[in-house]
């Protein structure tokens, strides 16, 4: 199987023990912790906990009620969190704001662009609810490429050619905000 030209959960991995922690533990519970939660990553050195999340941490409210249930958990126990979309790339700003100095090469991971690019993506108008509120916080917590992933999903709209087909009418105004009161 070749590896995808975008960020996702196993190349995720490589990145962190090439850049973060090379004992990074992958999908092992926490010892001493009672919930039985399988972080994508830890860093014992760091304190840290880094979760890749998929489309499905957007599609399924179930998903997004117990990542918030498994954060709070994992941050009673001493852990920061570091939460990456799929829909976000590991670029030079990226990886300073989630990690911060403790990665001292901040080149990019991947050259790929940011947003909803591959041809296999879960577009945000098929989110849930509870996901779709997730996914406008996401646009918060990076705003700084927002409006990439904004663009992404203006292009995703001329080539589906139904804006109902890449994003949910309640984000209508959000995107027009952002950069595109062309996309309906």
């Amino acid at each position: 199987m070749s590896e995808k030209p975008y960020l996702e959960e196993q190349s995720l991995g490589r990145f962190l023990r090439e850049r973060l922690d090379p004992d990074i533990v992958a999908d092992r519970q926490i010892p001493g912790l009672a919930q039985k939660f399988r972080p994508d990553y830890r860093s014992e050195r760091f304190k840290l906990i880094i979760e890749f999340d998929g489309n499905q941490h957007y599609q399924r409210a179930e998903h997004v009620i117990k990542d918030s249930a498994r954060d709070a958990a994992m941050e009673q126990a001493s852990y920061a969190i570091v939460r990456i979309p799929y829909f976000v790339q590991l670029t030079p700003p990226v990886i300073c704001q989630l990690l911060g100095d403790r990665v001292a090469d901040t080149s990019p991971f991947k050259d790929f662009p940011h947003g909803f690019i591959a041809d296999t993506v879960v577009f945000p108008a098929d989110f849930c609810e509870l996901g779709i509120a997730r996914f406008e916080r996401d646009l918060d917590r990076f705003s700084y490429i927002a409006a990439d992933i904004i663009d992404s999903l203006a292009n995703a709209v001329e080539s589906k050619g139904d804006w109902r087909l890449v994003f949910p009418p309640s984000m209508r105004r959000r995107i027009n905000e952002i950069s595109h009161p062309s996309v309906l």
